[in-house]
């Protein structure tokens, strides 16, 4: 198991929002001075008017509505965004009862129907009527529109669907990327007492940026790779290039494919010997192995008979998915107990795989709720601008320490989309 950097703590301190406060007003002064720049109304919608009309006045505090809009495709067929819509509804229903110091907490969801383009359209209307943040979306070509229109329009974009292709301001990926697990992989790997890591992939890509995470992931652990094999996407037996990754004696094999071919690359090492450590993505994992993952430290058992290729492989996972395997003091567990819960009653029925998935909504609508209050605890003049506020918003986002919550622990970082950080994440192993 990955130890977490630190439980979460009280993020705000006094003196830490004394200086934000004067930040923001030296900045909401100097968006005023400026004749050319757009003020916007916080609680008013910024909905079409008659030519002519003048923009609604800024509301009292007392008004305002902290706006999320959550974007997700709960109509296309796929039963993940169905379910990502229902934690959302859930998880805004619950947060809504405590609301941002007696303000609402309002979310509002929406269907895009699995098309980009209804996404994009959906994030700007939300935008235009004052939405402070964004979650969004179901899948990777809607993300990314969604993301290039939050960094236009200077808005937080929470995505759902891994990080963004570039460095962005204003989005930040809840998903671990590839480098991410594999940053993990490497950690537990050194605290295992293992030094270097052979990597076997596919040729095409998906490996060569596999390989490029896989380089950057162990620069990251202080870790050495010994090399890197790929082979092709329609390889049928995969045992000439388990012996070259066996045969460079690594401390562990890290095996990153799909489905297919990581059963057969596994088959390959058994038969050429191979009962050392090996990694995978969490998503080749068959559903009927799920059951025998532990995050327990244990020694390894015998070996395993004929055909069970998956005898001590590990993987890097959301707490989430292995909500039984995690230990009582586990720095996630709270989280992921009050999540699954909540999951439980609204009728969520996935696989431990895409658990994370649909828990990582949840995870967002309260880190929102907590950058929101942050926020509100400033006492902004009500005059503030919606630009200023909402940079007030990716400030508390970028001040708060780690977070731990149930699909894995948050660290924002400035010019990086990567939310989603290594300490989160919880190594299992087939036993």
């Amino acid at each position: 198991m990955v130890p977490s950097r630190s439980r979460f703590r009280p993020y705000a301190l006094a003196s830490t929002r004394l200086f934000a406060a004067a930040a923001l007003l030296t900045f909401a002064l100097s968006n005023l001075a400026q004749p050319g720049r757009a003020q916007t109304a916080l609680a008013q919608p910024a909905l079409a008017q008659p030519a002519g009309a003048q923009p609604a006045a800024a509301q009292p505090a007392a008004a305002r509505s902290w706006l999320v809009g959550v974007i997700v495709s709960s109509s296309a067929g796929s039963p993940l965004g169905a379910q990502q819509a229902r934690a959302a509804e859930f998880a805004a229903a619950a947060l809504a009862r405590r609301g941002v110091y007696g303000a609402p907490f309002v979310v509002d969801v929406r269907d895009d129907g699995g098309e980009p383009r209804r996404a994009e359209a959906i994030a700007r209307e939300l935008i235009d009527q004052g939405a402070l943040a964004l979650v969004c979306c179901s899948a990777p070509a809607a993300g990314e529109r969604v993301s290039r229109l939050a960094e236009s329009a200077g808005v937080v974009l929470l995505g759902l669907d891994g990080a963004a292709s570039v460095e962005r301001r204003w989005t930040l990926s809840l998903r671990p990327d590839v480098r991410t697990q594999l940053t993990a992989i490497a950690v537990h790997v050194a605290e295992e007492g293992k030094s270097a890591l052979a990597l076997m992939t596919l040729d095409n890509a998906f490996g060569h940026d596999a390989a490029e995470s896989f380089e950057r992931a162990l620069a990251d652990a202080g870790r050495e790779p010994v090399g890197t094999v790929r082979y092709s996407p329609a390889a049928t037996v995969l045992t000439p290039e388990a012996l070259w990754a066996a045969t460079r004696a690594p401390g562990a094999v890290v095996v990153w494919g799909l489905a297919r071919d990581t059963a057969l690359a596994l088959d390959g090492l058994r038969r050429r010997g191979w009962l050392g450590p090996a990694y995978v993505r969490p998503e080749t994992v068959p559903a009927a192995v799920w059951g025998r993952l532990s995050s327990a430290r244990e020694s390894p058992s015998e070996p395993p008979d004929a055909g069970d290729v998956w005898w001590q492989v590990s993987s890097a996972v959301a707490p989430v998915s292995v909500l039984e395997a995690l230990p009582p003091d586990h720095p996630n567990r709270e989280a992921a107990e009050t999540v699954s819960e909540r999951l439980s009653v609204a009728g969520v029925r996935l696989d431990p795989a895409a658990r994370a998935s649909v828990a990582a909504v949840d995870d967002a609508l309260v880190l929102l709720q907590r950058a929101f209050e942050e926020v509100a605890a400033l006492a902004l003049p009500p005059t503030l601008p919606l630009s200023s506020l909402r940079h007030a918003v990716l400030d508390a986002l970028l001040s708060a320490p780690p977070q731990p919550l149930s699909a894995g622990t948050y660290d924002a970082r400035s010019g990086d989309a990567r939310f989603a950080r290594w300490q989160g994440l919880v190594i299992v192993t087939v036993r």
